[in-house]
């Protein structure tokens, strides 16, 4: 057998974690998915929190390059960027849901602090970013960024896709035309 590499095991403890929940994921799984022994996971990682911290690191990082990815697709303050955030978000949501639950979970308690520190700094980062293409102070869009992020957490939880792709695209009309607006005061100021 081949021998795997550290980003392969974290990458298919990750896909556990993702399918089958915190709670439920055994170190059995991991050794399904990973095709390695327990004797290697833990000689790696020297326990099962750390696996855990490990994918979720590799999720956020994940997160960040799959969107920032996408950025760098469209043009400058173009309004299409909107239907590919929309479809990366149906597609990310079961790994971010995953993420916050990690996250909020008692086993990741004495790490949560950092990892919301990632995790909003992501968000502001993702923000100021759109907020830079779009030519408009961050603040005017910043709750949008967060209730697209949480959305993409819960939407799994309490309804169906075509109801978040709904939601997903009323945020995201309300951005646009808070955008227009802007510039149109902007414009009329000068």
């Amino acid at each position: 057998m081949a021998k795997k590499g550290k980003n392969y095991i974290i990458e298919k403890c990750f896909d556990c974690y993702v399918k089958n929940g915190i709670e439920a994921t055994t170190t059995r799984d991991f050794c399904a998915e990973t095709g390695v022994n327990i004797n290697t996971l833990y000689r790696i990682f020297g326990s099962k929190d750390n696996i855990l911290t490990a994918c979720v690191n590799y999720g956020f990082s994940q997160l960040e390059n799959t969107f920032f990815d996408a950025l760098k697709e469209f043009d400058k303050s173009s309004f299409d960027i909107f239907p590919e955030l929309v479809k990366i978000g149906m597609d990310f949501a079961p790994k971010m849901r995953f993420l916050h639950q990690a996250i909020s979970s008692p086993l990741y308690e004495s790490r949560r602090e950092v990892q919301f520190k990632k995790l909003n700094a992501f968000y502001d980062r993702f923000g100021r970013e759109l907020a830079m293409r779009f030519d408009c102070p961050y603040e005017l869009i910043r709750d949008y960024i967060y209730e697209i992020m949480t959305l993409l957490s819960y939407f799994s939880l309490w309804g169906s896709a075509d109801m978040a792709a709904l939601q997903f695209s009323k945020i995201f009309l309300d951005f646009k035309n808070t955008i227009i607006g802007y510039r149109q005061f902007t414009v009329s100021d000068r």
